[in-house]
């Protein structure tokens, strides 16, 4: 591989783990042995910070097996279990021709034969067996049946995704390919990859070359990609080898045309050398067979076009824009923590030169300190509460606001998103009145076209929601980050305190709230998501759980026998207008019968949707909680143990001076190896 390709990507991560982890051991719990450390030097390491040291290993777990996130996205039938096996060079995930991966599912590198998967409101994922996994979540004939009636299956809708641990070496080398449902296929999961979408750095388009560009998938392309340049985004047209080679030429000729807007350049000009560099033309299933053992066929393997993907992802992976991006990440993250260490030696020192008698007062002063502290964590949690009620509200207003505009629009964008012309030719509807068959297959048809209305239109309210809601979110964070940093800044005053040390200067704006919220991506509430803690885009994800709520309850109960009536489609008939003036008061009839129940069953469904924004706050308040709390007791066992070194005949002040001493050397040592990386 090149030196800027994934093994060079690796070295750089590894260096980069290991400086975290170095950091992590150094702050951590005091230890009872020394450590070796990378200088060579024996440390007797740790200063009680745990909550942050934990932090930094989870940081360390990232490097050494997330460092790269690839969603792999298309219909069924397109062959994306087969591309992601060819690139694992293994036959873990099931791609037969008929719809197989039911459920996201995330590879990522591990040796467990256990595969993990979270569900719906679960603190912990279900565990089972990669075989079971495989007959559990492969659609069967039955599943096939529902989806081609219903546009959806409803045995996976609590399943959000799954997690499988493979050695394949492209794993290894901290890649985590993230398969995903059929774009059809049911909202909730749809919604769930679109989330997955947003934390990938780059993303697969599987298209078919025997059925290319469907409808399905332009409506996918322009609404959760987006219309515009999409240099992140691969575009691979899969089954070359079920084409003949003038339809291949054909395709090839067609495609840059429909996929134009996607290759724009600032000027209007179509982008050559992106569009070479991101669409490949591709026989998955030759390059899997070649990669297999016994079976390896080198010129077989490299006229399938997967090597020559494969190649392109990883420079664009690996770009150095994106290394260094991750080394300015973790420097920023470690700095802070860093200097909290060297005030938390510095007060150390300074207590353990005071008398005894003097600590024991002062630890009894600052005990009530603390404990007035404590009560006082409720006001951050009362704070997010009272914005999560006010927000809560407006979610729930701009929803019912956004389904009125929906009826205003209907006519456009029913004609825009949907087909559904042919099933209600004049010939249908009249035998549907006769025939119940037909009235099945029209009902079908048209449920699957509403379904796919449905679901862009609530992906673009979803998306537009982090507008709505943006000021209150913006006044939150303000007022909370507020709090954080007067709270920290009040401890480090009882610290400092408590040793007899200057207090210094106040924790700079936002650094403390920065500590606080370190803590808090620590916190092992498993519904606290990478959303809920930027918290400024926490707007989209409230976004996201209301779309998936509603939208699943109004497809099962909405759509259906209420809407499309044998007495509904005969109307236009029965009045003798032309087919088109028909099809026009069906429409018509759809759209006003559809709105309706839209409007309807969101109020049914107002105390539902304000309970679950308001656990979201719910969960973020918990955290905060939590962080606060963690810190505290982190500030009230540092002085418990100082009384106790104190209290110990046998203990040495110098030789613990000297300890402290070492750690600071090597923390300052580890900085300046982390700046240099970021040189």
């Amino acid at each position: 591989m090149s030196e800027a390709g994934y093994e060079a990507a690796r070295r750089k991560a590894d260096g980069l783990a290991a400086i975290l982890r170095e950091v992590a051991l150094l702050l951590g719990k005091p230890a009872s042995e020394a450590a070796m450390l990378v200088s060579g030097r024996q440390v007797m390491p740790g200063l009680g910070m745990e909550a942050e040291s934990r932090l930094l290993e989870a940081r360390v777990a990232d490097l050494e097996h997330r460092l790269f996130t690839l969603i792999v996205l298309g219909e069924f039938k397109n062959g994306k279990s087969t591309l992601i096996n060819a690139m694992l060079g293994s036959k873990l995930l099931p791609a037969k021709a008929a719809p197989a991966t039911a459920i996201i599912t995330m590879l990522t590198y591990g040796e467990s034969d256990v595969v993990q998967i979270w569900e719906s409101g679960g603190a912990e994922p279900r565990r089972l067996p990669v075989e079971d996994f495989v007959r559990e979540f492969q659609l069967t004939p039955k599943d096939q049946e529902t989806i081609q009636e219903h546009g959806a299956v409803d045995r996976f809708s609590q399943v959000e995704y799954a997690v499988v641990e493979t050695s394949a070496p492209l794993c290894a080398q901290g890649v985590t390919l993230v398969d995903s449902p059929g774009l059809g296929e049911h909202l909730s999961r749809t919604r769930v990859a679109t989330e997955f979408l947003r934390r990938s750095q780059a993303a697969i388009v599987v298209l078919n070359a025997t059925r290319i560009l469907s409808r399905d998938e332009r409506v996918f392309i322009d609404t959760v990609l987006g219309r515009g340049r999409l240099p992140h985004v691969f575009f691979v047209v899969n089954r070359i080898d079920q084409v003949d080679a003038g339809t291949l030429e054909e395709i090839k000729n067609w495609l840059p045309e429909e996929l134009a807007a996607h290759f724009a350049q600032s000027n209007g000009s179509f982008d050559e050398n992106l569009y070479r560099r991101r669409v490949f033309f591709t026989d998955a299933r030759t390059a899997l067979n070649s990669r297999m053992p016994g079976l390896g066929d080198e010129e077989a393997l490299k006229g399938s076009g997967v090597p020559a993907l494969e190649a392109e992802l990883e420079r664009f992976l690996t770009g150095e824009e994106r290394i260094s991006a991750s080394i300015q990440s973790a420097i920023a993250a470690v700095d802070p923590l860093i200097d909290q260490g060297y005030r938390r030696m510095e007060q150390t020192e300074a207590a353990l030169d005071e008398p005894l008698g003097e600590l024991e007062t002062r630890g009894r002063n600052a005990e009530e300190a603390l404990r007035a502290l404590d009560r006082r964590r409720e006001e951050s949690a009362r704070t997010i509460h009272e914005y999560g009620d006010v927000i809560k509200q407006k979610v729930f207003a701009d929803l019912r606001g956004y389904v009125e505009e929906m009826r205003a629009s209907w006519e456009e964008d029913s004609r825009r998103l949907m087909d559904i012309g042919s099933s209600l030719s004049l010939r249908n509807v009249i035998t549907a009145h006769a025939q119940e068959e037909t009235r099945r297959e029209i009902a079908a048809a048209i449920t699957a076209e509403v379904q796919k209305y449905v679901q862009v239109k609530f992906e673009a309210w979803s998306e537009r929601v982090p507008e709505r809601i943006g000021p209150d979110i913006d006044l939150l964070v303000s007022q909370v980050e507020t709090q954080l940093g007067d709270l920290q800044d009040e401890l480090q005053q009882i610290a400092a305190t408590f040793s007899g040390s200057a207090h210094g200067e106040r924790t700079p704006e936002g650094q403390g709230a920065g500590l606080f919220r370190l803590a808090l991506s620590s916190s092992e509430i498993a519904t606290l998501t990478d959303a809920a803690l930027g918290i400024g885009d926490m707007g989209g994800f409230i976004g996201h759980v209301v779309q998936s709520s509603v939208v699943a309850y109004v497809l099962r109960s909405v759509i259906g026998e209420t809407l499309l009536s044998a007495a509904v489609m005969l109307e236009a008939v029965q009045a003798g207008v032309h087919e088109s003036g028909a099809k026009r008061r069906l429409r018509q009839a759809l759209g006003e019968r559809l709105i309706d129940a839209l409007r309807d069953r969101l109020e049914e469904r107002r105390e539902f949707i304000y309970a679950a924004v308001g656990r979201r706050f719910d969960d973020f308040a918990m955290a905060t909680s939590n962080a606060i709390t963690t810190q505290i007791a982190e500030v009230r066992e540092d002085q418990a143990r100082i009384l106790r070194q104190k209290a110990d005949q046998s203990f040495s002040i110098e030789r613990e001076k000297e300890r402290l001493a070492a750690i600071r050397e090597e923390l300052s040592s580890v900085r300046d190896r982390l700046h240099a990386m970021g040189k």
